[in-house]
């Protein structure tokens, strides 16, 4: 039977949308601003007002950028840093979050108290950079990876959904021979997966946006991630204020501007990971709700 909605209900549901719609155009709108201004020649991408659409689309900005495998090296250290950083990090999360789901785990409590502390207190700056190096992890990849590894919140969050899992169903597996490992990974596992995607995504886009950690852990400049590489790239591109240094003696005709240069790499650094989002979004709900529920 069709429920029929009162005035008020429509006129709701009608400011709603309209709300919805505005809402996203605030977010989608400076994204396709960027687009359009990073395909701009000079005069375009200078002009004051809405970018709506490139009227002579060009590539300069983009080859600017690609000119000398740099954003290859970057792109390649930030896959790597992202997908060792996002892959340890469930694997050791998820295994220090497992026995705090059990009761009969020795000690619990202390060691629970003991993860809630650090959300408070953290030994600081200086003394994790004196780990680091004394540990002789400076100018490597695992001085990006492993001090970020495991982190109290995800840890409550994967261990509030173990909790929700019966126990019935570890102790059917048991029965029938199985040990806690492959309780674990076969059955434990399996079932978390809508947290563990949700973590996992929150670690993506952790590593993916950090370079701060990898300025002064990276003392030497070979690793060099995407997120330094545009730091740098939007403050050469705010010294670029004569116009001779923006042409490309090597490639007569070529024209971009710092702010065509500033928004090609912008969107050269957002997009991959805003790709990942779409897969990974399905299971947001159910992750954090039940994660952050239970238990």
């Amino acid at each position: 039977m069709k429920i029929r909605k009162s005035l008020s209900e429509k006129t709701f549901d009608l400011f709603n949308a309209v709300f919805m719609i505005a809402l996203c155009l605030t977010i989608v709108f400076p994204f396709w601003q960027q687009i359009v201004i990073s395909f701009s020649p000079p005069g375009e991408a200078n002009s004051i007002g809405l970018h709506l659409y490139p009227e002579n689309p060009t590539m300069d900005a983009y080859k600017r950028i690609f000119a000398g495998g740099t954003i290859l090296k970057a792109y390649f250290w930030t896959i790597l840093r992202t997908v060792l950083g996002t892959l340890l990090t469930l694997l050791v999360t998820a295994m220090m979050a497992y026995p705090l789901s059990k009761k009969w785990f020795y000690g619990r409590p202390l060691w629970m108290g003991l993860v809630v502390f650090t959300m408070f207190f953290s030994g600081g700056l200086v003394p994790t950079f004196l780990l680091v190096r004394d540990l002789h992890m400076i100018n490597t990849i695992w001085a990006l990876v492993l001090p970020g590894l495991c982190s109290a919140w995800n840890i409550l969050i994967i261990r509030n959904f173990f909790v929700s899992i019966p126990e019935e169903v570890e102790e059917s597996a048991k029965i029938d021979g199985a040990n806690d490992l492959y309780v674990f990974y076969k059955i434990i596992i399996p079932l978390s997966t809508p947290v563990l995607a949700t973590v996992a995504l929150w670690t993506m886009v952790f590593h993916w946006n950090s370079w701060f950690d990898a300025l002064i852990y990276n003392t030497n400049g070979q690793i060099k991630v995407l997120q330094m590489l545009l730091r740098e790239v939007l403050q050469d591109a705010n010294m670029m204020t004569d116009a001779s240094m923006l042409m490309d003696p090597a490639s007569e005709g070529s024209h971009y501007t710092p702010e065509s240069v500033k928004a090609a790499i912008l969107m050269l650094v957002v997009t991959p990971i805003l790709c990942v989002y779409p897969f990974l979004q399905k299971y947001f709900v159910k992750g954090i709700m039940i994660g952050a529920v239970k238990g």
